[in-house]
């Protein structure tokens, strides 16, 4: 892929939900545009809960969105074990890290639960 290129992603907040009332997870940038070969951060943060399982989807156009990893044990899924990196530096706030090596123009969901089911 030529270097000219550039890749998109946008992000977007989900919350599972227990029944809560007055939850709210923002999740910035809203909007990336990038070269191959560098990398993004995407954050999020839950306001009034402190639910403790913490997850980043990516959904491809036409597809269903995929699970890549999870904050409460700090993990990418099989197939994103190469470029993606999920972190946090304080209980409310999650990051994922990209490093783009491709041409994939994706949907990037942050979610939130008090279970891990």
């Amino acid at each position: 892929m030529s270097n000219s290129t550039s890749i998109n992603f946008k992000s977007c907040a989900a919350f599972v939900m227990d029944f809560s009332d007055g939850v709210l997870i923002t999740q910035w940038l809203k909007y990336i545009s990038s070269l191959p070969g560098s990398s993004v951060e995407m954050h999020c943060y839950q306001n009034d809960t402190n639910d403790d399982y913490k997850y980043w989807y990516r959904q491809i156009t036409g597809e269903q969105p995929v699970l890549i990893g999870s904050y409460i044990v700090n993990s990418v899924e099989k197939d994103f074990e190469s470029g993606f990196t999920v972190s946090s530096t304080e209980k409310k706030k999650w990051t994922l890290k990209v490093n783009i090596t491709d041409g994939i123009d994706a949907v990037y969901l942050c979610a939130a639960s008090l279970h891990s089911e």
